[in-house]
């Protein structure tokens, strides 16, 4: 992406994901959709019309060298749900999800000195009032993690930062990778990942079942990125 916004660059188009409507910014002519449709975890489906907006958006940025974006599809089919979408109005969020950052774990945590990080954030979610607008978002993903990080000899922000991490304690790769990774970094302070995986026994998927386990097999190489 950096090369790409550099305009004495050579690199002229960005292939992405539809993670470049997250706030990215650069400069960006033309947005071609290569389909409007995304896996979301559960069925592949059509694009929102936020989604959609977001990632068009990202064509055209004031004061950089393209004021006015232009946004089309790599198939004419595609091109009636696309036009809709962007004469549709964005439909209004009903409520948003927040989850307690560790500064307010933190504080919390004074009053309960005694209490395992489970204990922490259970009491937390319970006592806590949020008006009619907001939800706490992810609990019981983070309590699952939190149940099997107390287990090990790790200060409260770092065991913060595991229960937070991309895991799905459902997934098995994702939940023995978390804690194998968990465990070998409350022993020494760094983990490799060859400490994980065996080098070289990785292999280009074949089948939608192998192309979830990489999936699984990814999740637990971001936890490099937090520590």
């Amino acid at each position: 992406a950096t090369r790409f916004n550099d305009a004495s660059s050579e690199f002229d188009v960005l292939v992405a994901s539809d993670a470049i409507g997250m706030g990215l910014n650069l400069n960006i002519s033309r947005i071609i959709f290569s389909t409007m449709k995304k896996f979301d975890g559960v069925e592949l489906r059509d694009l929102t019309v936020p989604e959609v907006k977001q990632i068009a958006g990202r064509a055209g940025r004031y004061g950089s060298k393209f004021p006015v974006g232009e946004v089309t599809c790599l198939d004419s089919e595609d091109l009636p749900l696309l036009h809709k979408s962007l004469l549709e109005p964005s439909p209004m969020l009903e409520s948003a999800g927040l989850f307690p950052n560790f500064d307010l774990i933190y504080m919390y945590s004074r009053l309960h000195p005694d209490s395992s990080l489970y204990g922490i954030l259970e009491h937390f979610l319970e006592n806590a009032k949020l008006s009619e607008n907001y939800f706490f978002a992810n609990c019981e993903e983070v309590l699952k993690v939190a149940t099997v990080i107390d287990q090990l000899p790790l200060r409260l922000h770092e065991k913060y930062l595991f229960c937070i991490s991309p895991v799905d304690m459902n997934d098995d790769i994702s939940s023995q990778g978390l804690t194998q990774f968990a465990t070998n970094y409350s022993k020494k302070g760094i983990v490799q990942l060859r400490e994980i995986f065996t080098p070289g026994t990785l292999q280009v998927p074949k089948t939608q079942a192998a192309l979830r386990e990489l999936e699984s097999i990814h999740k637990v190489g971001l936890f490099d990125f937090l520590f």
